[in-house]
């Protein structure tokens, strides 16, 4: 698949928010979501993280969710690598993925993966 193929637009009627904008203002919403309850965890229990993994997996709806979020995690670092190589960035950012993910969450990885390709496809369209 060529890059020509991502740089082709939707017709669009006027926009509140460029993509662009939109992909950071969800990577900035998906850093403070988690982190709100994260943080009144960890200021309860302190940086207790066999704690934080019972509770992550206390019953089988948490298990579940836990689970989803990891094959998720996964399918997104797949996804960012092959993108990646496909838009000619370096893979080394997945290192920043990696990290924002396992660090605040995909909430905020995903999105802040999305706002940098939506960036890179910009200077493309720019270079045709």
């Amino acid at each position: 698949m060529s890059n020509a193929t991502y740089l082709q637009q939707l017709p669009t009627s006027k926009k509140i928010l460029s993509t662009q904008s939109l992909y950071l203002l969800l990577t900035i919403i998906g850093a403070i979501a988690p982190w709100s309850f994260l943080l009144k965890f960890f200021l309860q229990n302190g940086l207790d993280l066999d704690l934080f993994f019972q509770n992550a997996f206390a019953n089988h709806v948490a298990s579940a969710e836990a689970i989803d979020l990891l094959i998720c995690a996964d399918v997104f670092f797949c996804f960012s690598f092959i993108e990646l190589k496909r838009l000619g960035l370096s893979r080394r950012w997945l290192f920043v993925y990696v990290v924002a993910t396992f660090g605040i969450g995909v909430s905020c990885a995903l999105p802040l993966f999305l706002y940098w390709r939506e960036r890179a496809l910009e200077i493309l369209k720019f270079e045709d």
